[in-house]
């Protein structure tokens, strides 16, 4: 997946597909929550300079989803591409949350979510604070966003 080039917010596009609806023709509800999980690890790829498994691979730590949420403001079909938006709304010292938009390239908003992810020790089941190569992207991002 291709994203717009940085620094700014992170844009991933999407094309809505007709495996992603239900039966009545629009996006299955629970499918956000891929979109936005999607968008989440492209940014640690990106933004923060280290994949998600990655960091599971290190054997040390993990960054989990803690808490998401979705507001859905209109139906979306078959073949609706949008960009999914990755703003940084807060950095706190283990976790990060995420404000995730679904807007049209006409700026109609399809979905607006929260994704908070927890940076932890694997081994002692704990959160830890941010790493200072990930605090440091990840503040430069906010400020270039806002």
């Amino acid at each position: 997946m291709e994203t717009t080039s940085l620094p700014g917010p992170l844009v991933l596009p999407r094309t809505v597909r007709w495996g992603d609806c239900d039966p009545a023709g629009i996006l299955y509800t629970p499918r956000v929550f891929d979109y936005m999980a999607e968008a989440v690890e492209v940014w640690f790829r990106d933004v923060a300079g280290i994949a998600w498994m990655a960091l599971i691979r290190d054997g040390r730590h993990g960054a989990p989803t803690v808490h998401t949420s979705c507001d859905y403001r209109r139906p979306m079909g078959p073949d609706l591409r949008i960009g999914v938006t990755v703003e940084l709304e807060r950095i706190g010292r283990s976790s990060l949350t995420f404000r995730i938009v679904g807007d049209d390239d006409g700026g109609r908003r399809y979905f607006e979510g929260r994704l908070v992810s927890c940076l932890t020790d694997l081994k002692a089941g704990r959160a830890v604070p941010i790493p200072d190569t990930i605090r440091t992207r990840a503040e430069a991002y906010r400020a270039a966003s806002a």
